[in-house]
């Protein structure tokens, strides 16, 4: 009975939350087999390669997330262990440098079971950062104070990412960490400045490409994604073609899809089909209709997690639910307009449903920390209504020794009075 308890407690977090990442993730991992199964039948020998692997991530992440959320208590409030934990992800993101690169970019560590890249837990672990300083300095007036480790830390990460070259993951931290210091509140005017810079930044993808190329840390390759962004069929068979490869499987799907498992674009034609394109597997197969589905259940799910945040009565679980719920936003809609062709192509995975351990992980150790803030913030409220309830049981006791203090000087006044008034009949008689 009390181990059946355990587990009962153990599985006390938001049900929405769980149902909606698990629901997420599994339907990755099927479209994640069906878009890689010719790819690696070809070059692997073996159709389940990534299923296989997609899945045991899944499982992984799934228990991680269970005891983040019930063991978060125990480490989320430790300064030194957020130290430490950023020291380690400083010292894989130096080491990345020193390793064989992917396609352009050394962002990857061989761990013989999966390519580790370091980049991604930086989102995590910031949002970490981000939730304990912002919580620790809340009621101060000094914006520096308040902005300065979490935002001085981001520009490390920033400038070891960039030199891998891996520019979309920069570009994520950039605007999820930016859209989470605006939730602070500290100055209306960031909101108007902030939206100013954004289309000045979104204004220059429009620049030249005899002027993007000179812009430190970004590759020919990257100046070539800038190229196709707009107009992919300037290059048809060189950096817009993926972006057109796109747009052709959600145009052969229309409506209802032609099937699952039953993809062209994926036996050859569409890279990255099961990575960062797999939501254009998803409308060739599947359809436009299911492409919807996917896109309303995954918002909803960003849209819950930020209403949870505004009724959090913790700052710091605020903050953890507001760092995550903008992280998947950004992440997801950078992705999704890349396919689109809204936004640069950049690399970017969709989360729960692209391959890839790292990204898969990293959004169960989010969702787990959400799952934990939640648990954590009904906890705090509790105790916050227990030291109320303390405070006026202390108060109704002082109020009750002052009343009995008074009727003792009361009563001490009354037999003085009656002495004294003894003491004048003796003296008259």
């Amino acid at each position: 009975m009390k181990i059946k308890d355990k587990l009962k407690s153990f599985f006390q977090v938001d049900i929405i939350i769980l149902m909606l990442f698990i629901v997420l993730s599994i339907f990755g991992v099927v479209m994640v087999y069906s878009a890689s199964s010719y790819f690696s039948l070809a070059t692997l020998g073996n159709s389940e390669y990534f299923l296989y692997r997609q899945l045991a991530f899944l499982v992984f992440g799934f228990i991680l997330a269970i005891v983040i959320a019930n063991f978060g208590r125990s480490f989320f409030f430790k300064e030194r262990l957020l130290q430490i934990s950023y020291g380690i992800l400083i010292l894989l993101l130096i080491f990345v440098l020193t390793q064989t690169g992917i396609k352009g970019a050394r962002s990857w560590i061989n761990l013989r079971l999966f390519n580790l890249q370091p980049s991604e837990f930086s989102k995590v672990i910031l949002i970490w950062a981000s939730a304990f300083y912002y919580s620790k300095f809340k009621d101060t007036h000094d914006w520096k104070l308040l902005y300065r480790i979490p935002i001085g830390m981001m520009v490390l990460v920033n400038m070891l990412v960039l030199i891998q070259p891996d520019f979309g993951t920069v570009m994520i931290i950039t605007l999820m960490m930016w859209l989470l210091a605006l939730t602070t509140g500290y100055s209306k005017r960031a909101l108007g400045i902030s939206g100013g810079l954004f289309v000045l930044g979104y204004l220059f993808t429009f620049l030249p490409i005899s002027i993007i190329q000179y812009v430190p840390f970004i590759k020919s390759y990257q100046v070539g994604r800038f190229l196709s962004f707009h107009n992919p069929w300037d290059d048809t068979s060189g950096v817009g073609y993926q972006s057109i490869q796109g747009f052709l499987a959600l145009a052969r799907g229309g409506l209802t899809g032609t099937g699952l498992s039953s993809s062209i674009q994926k036996t050859g034609f569409l890279p990255e089909a099961h990575t960062d394109f797999i939501l254009a597997i998803v409308g060739e197969e599947l359809g436009f209709f299911m492409i919807w589905l996917v896109l309303i259940v995954l918002f909803f799910l960003i849209i819950y997690i930020i209403r949870k945040a505004l009724s959090c009565r913790s700052a710091f679980a605020r903050y953890i639910c507001l760092g995550v719920g903008v992280f998947l936003l950004v992440q997801s809609s950078v992705n999704i307009g890349a396919l689109l062709g809204l936004a640069p192509i950049t690399g970017v995975p969709l989360p729960f449903l692209s391959y890839g351990g790292s990204s898969l992980i990293v959004s169960s150790i989010a969702i787990g920390m959400v799952l934990f803030a939640l648990k954590y913030d009904k906890e705090y409220l509790e105790e916050v209504k227990t030291k109320i309830r303390m405070n006026e049981l202390k108060l109704e006791e002082d109020e009750e020794k002052e009343i009995s203090q008074e009727e003792q000087v009361e009563e001490v006044n009354v037999q003085l009075i009656e002495e004294e008034d003894e003491h004048e009949e003796i003296a008259g008689g």
